[in-house]
């Protein structure tokens, strides 16, 4: 088993990360999507968000000192900025396809699911890919529906909406 260490995430990590996202979220290409669709917004959902960057709510997951996944949470909506009193959103996960089963995602999320507690969140919302459906029902999220996300002008991808109550 690695050694995985969870850290916060800053400005000055974007490359790095903008790298993972991109090698994480070329899986994507599975046949789930609309090939048209999605070469279209990969190169905009490929990159780091520099807001999270910049949050303290974003983290980086390093196995045995090697980049293997990030993720983060906000109280912000993802797109919308609207903020909902007690509720809290999962912000663009990644993992490295090395470093997948590992137990990485698991370990970010749980760190998000705690402090976003300790911040006051009694709900977790995710807008999950069609592929991670099955990872956030592990981690005790309920389906919502599926939802079409505009990632780009024009451009709609679904998601599976989810949710878990926290305590």
């Amino acid at each position: 088993m690695p050694e995985i260490a969870i850290r916060v995430a800053t400005p000055d990590d974007f490359d790095m990360l903008s790298g993972l996202i991109a090698t994480s979220y070329a899986m994507l290409a599975d046949g789930s999507y609309d090939p048209g669709k999605l070469a279209h917004v990969l190169p905009t959902i490929s990159r780091a968000n520099p807001k999270l960057l910049s949050s303290g709510t974003y983290f980086v997951a390093e196995a045995n000192g090697e980049l293997a996944g990030c993720g983060g949470w906000t109280f912000e909506k993802p797109g919308t900025g609207e903020i909902e009193e007690h509720v809290a959103h999962i912000r663009h996960f990644a993992t490295h396809p090395k470093h997948l089963r590992k137990g990485i995602a698991r370990l970010v999320l749980e760190r998000c699911l705690a402090e976003a507690v300790a911040a006051g969140a009694r709900l977790m919302k995710s807008w999950a890919t069609l592929q991670a459906e099955k990872f956030y029902a592990s981690a005790g999220f309920t389906r919502v529906g599926l939802v079409e996300v505009e990632f780009t002008p024009g451009v709609l991808l679904p998601a599976v909406e989810m949710e878990r109550k926290l305590p």
